[in-house]
């Protein structure tokens, strides 16, 4: 019953960002509830706790003062960086990593804000995941403070436009066993975006529906990251992970801080089963929130009946009429129950109960509404 709930809010939750992604993140920066932070340094893989998110920091070097990931409960992160050859740090989606999920059975986006400090080095800042059947990688690159070369992104195969801006779409091959996932030979499709930009919408599944189109299972020949050219089989792979991602090299130094960062995460209409092959995309048993929240109560199980809707036209505001509220973190996790007294305010009321201010989710009935909590 809990984890029919949980599932429920998350996927209202990853639902809301597609349904409104008019306002494409840019205009909404620190006032949402983050949560608890934690500190990661050194190289270290993880799941964030009560979601369906997970973090890496890698560093070629392992581990490097003055290098850090922090994320918090929903979901956000930050990252710092400083004399290190290569750092990448990512927080996002997981998925099975043996099958994989296959990339076009949902529909994904991301809704990003951030702000950032570059002092020096090559830094490039998207969305990046790993693939199987075939093993692959891809970064899809929306900011950049560096040169673009052969290098880096390998052969040049086409451009395409998608959330109205052009992108530049490259395959390279990394064969020296370099990656964390212990791979000695996999194709990394890179796509560039023509402007560099700190916010926006991402419709990641229009980029996939490219990669599609240029990358059909053909073979040709494209560059390692020392010129050699090969013979490769060019195919876009099932997603075992999807992921906000900061990568950096030549001694960089700097920071970046997602203000916010919100994954739509749809099931697409038509699919022939209502579980992804190889998915695990709804919250897993070892990290629900029931199990790892202290702030979800067993009377917030008894909402559980209750259908929380996919998405939304447009996001109300609660009113003063509403008393009996059901109070969800932005990422979906059920907080607890709320009742109102008369002559109190629902902000109010809130605030007594979790005592932090934020941007919250209630139920009121059958609907779903947001509140900003402000002191």
């Amino acid at each position: 019953m809990k984890n029919k709930m949980i599932k429920l809010g998350l996927a209202f939750a990853l639902g809301l960002a597609a349904s409104v992604h008019a306002s494409d993140g840019c205009s909404i920066r620190d006032t949402l509830l983050r949560g608890e932070a934690h500190l990661v340094t050194g190289n270290q893989t993880g799941a964030i706790s009560g979601i369906s998110m997970g973090y890496q920091l890698w560093l070629a070097e392992g581990s490097v003062p003055n290098n850090s990931l922090t994320y918090y409960d929903n979901g956000f992160f930050k990252a710092e960086w400083q004399n290190t050859q290569d750092y990448w740090a990512r927080v996002g989606l997981t998925y099975e990593a043996t099958k994989g999920m296959p990339h076009n059975y949902k529909k994904l986006s991301l809704e990003y804000n951030y702000t950032k400090t570059v002092e020096s080095g090559s830094v490039f800042i998207g969305v990046n995941g790993w693939t199987v059947d075939p093993a692959g990688e891809f970064f899809i690159i929306d900011d950049w403070i560096a040169q673009i070369d052969e290098a880096y992104v390998g052969r040049k195969f086409g451009e395409y436009e998608v959330d109205g801006s052009k992108y530049a779409v490259y395959a390279l091959m990394t064969d020296e066993g370099e990656s964390w996932r212990g791979y000695t030979h996999r194709v990394r499709f890179t796509s560039v975006r023509e402007t560099p930009r700190e916010c926006g919408y991402m419709d990641i599944t229009a980029h996939f529906d490219k990669f599609d189109e240029l990358f059909t299972g053909q073979t040709d020949t494209i560059p390692n990251a020392r010129g050699v050219r090969k013979n490769s089989v060019l195919k876009f792979g099932n997603l075992t992970d999807l992921m906000a991602t900061v990568e950096v090299f030549d001694n960089g130094k700097g920071s970046i801080d997602y203000a916010y960062m919100r994954f739509g995460d749809l099931y697409v209409e038509g699919s022939s089963s209502s579980v992804a092959p190889g998915s695990s995309a709804s919250v897993p048993e070892s990290s629900s929130v029931a199990a790892s929240s202290s702030s979800a109560t067993p009377e917030s199980s008894s909402v559980a009946d209750t259908v929380i809707p996919m998405a939304m036209p447009q996001m109300a505001r609660v009113s003063p009429s509403d008393r009996n509220l059901v109070v969800f973190d932005m990422q979906g996790r059920v907080l607890g129950k709320v009742n109102v007294p008369a002559g109190t305010s629902a902000d109010d009321a809130i605030f007594a109960k979790f005592g932090r201010p934020g941007v919250y989710m209630v139920q009121v009935g059958g609907v779903v509404k947001t509140l900003s909590v402000t002191r």
